[in-house]
């Protein structure tokens, strides 16, 4: 009897990757949490936005690929209270993650909702304070610590006025509050720009 006990837990074993037991989900939805150890992108995918492989190391200590295409939706969850949609680029290791998919094998998927948990510990990716001024390409933000920062705008900016304007006081943006999601590459480059409107 226990030799037939011992043998099947061996077939198990054998049979069932432990890369597998990363993968939450018996069926084809499935859903890993880890830490990003790598993303590998083209220059064409990181061009038009789509695409690319994020290797993650599941809270398991597994290693699982995670395909990209033009389905996978990206977004960020922190302390700017709203999800905010993200491009491939933004991925950098190191990030807290939370992937559902759909199976490929025992140790791949492909994304289909590509979670980033730890934006507002990433100062690579989310800054805020008071504008002080605009410069061309480059605006200067006063954070909460007294210090002064410049950072860049590209044409990928998303710039988002986040009040009404009552007066004509508030047709200045110099002296608002502002919420920025910064490119993970270049941490002086702006993804997205919120204007609040608050002092």
């Amino acid at each position: 009897m226990r030799s037939r006990l011992f043998l099947a837990a061996s077939l198990l074993v054998f049979l069932l990757p432990s890369s597998a037991l990363a993968l939450e989900g018996i069926g084809p939805r499935v859903t890993v949490s880890g830490t990003v150890e790598g993303f590998l992108i083209t220059p064409k995918q990181a061009f038009d936005q789509v695409g690319g492989e994020v290797v993650i190391k599941a809270v398991n200590g597994q290693l699982v690929t995670v395909i990209m295409d033009k389905d996978s939706i990206i977004i960020s969850e922190g302390k700017l209270s709203r999800r905010k949609q993200m491009s491939p680029a933004n991925i950098t290791a190191g990030m807290d993650v939370r992937v559902r998919g759909w199976r490929i094998d025992s140790k791949s998927l492909t994304a289909s909702l590509f979670v980033i948990l730890n934006v507002q510990l990433n100062p690579a990716l989310s800054a805020n304070g008071i504008l002080q001024s605009i410069e061309n390409d480059k605006i200067k933000v006063l954070s909460q610590n007294g210090q002064v920062s410049e950072y860049f705008i590209t044409n990928e900016t998303e710039v988002t006025v986040n009040y009404i304007l009552r007066s004509v006081d508030g047709m200045t943006f110099i002296g608002k509050q502002v919420l920025l999601t910064l490119n993970p590459r270049n941490n002086l480059q702006i993804r997205n720009l919120t204007i609040t409107g608050k002092k």
